[in-house]
């Protein structure tokens, strides 16, 4: 079934804006792609009076583009998310270490190798 524009941004806003659950927002909002597009969108906006929402002044393309991270989103990204904003708010950096067999392995703490 083929979604029209309109349809995408009601399920993008349904998943994301309306959504109970934080740590999704915040992992679609801290999508550095994302991030980029949505400050291009405002700019557009307040452009334009601030008429409308942002996502009014989406093309097409970017509106899949958004639509398709919306629906992609995980409930391991929201966990990656909230991970990372606890370590951030703990003033601890996630270190990615590869061990000998080129696995990679999180560092928490300094409690893996």
């Amino acid at each position: 079934m083929v979604r029209s524009t309109e349809d995408k941004i009601r399920e993008i806003v349904e998943l994301i804006d309306e959504s109970d659950d934080y740590w999704r927002k915040a992992a679609f909002y801290s999508d550095p792609d994302v991030s980029a597009l949505l400050d291009s969108l405002y700019e557009r906006w307040e452009s334009s009076s601030m008429q409308g929402v942002p996502l009014d002044y989406a093309t097409d393309e970017e509106v899949d583009f958004l639509y398709h991270k919306a629906r992609s989103l995980t409930r391991e990204d929201a966990r990656r998310s909230e991970r990372a904003f606890i370590k951030k708010s703990m003033g601890i950096d996630e270190e990615i270490h590869e061990d000998k067999d080129k696995h990679r392995k999180r560092r928490f703490f300094g409690l893996l190798p």
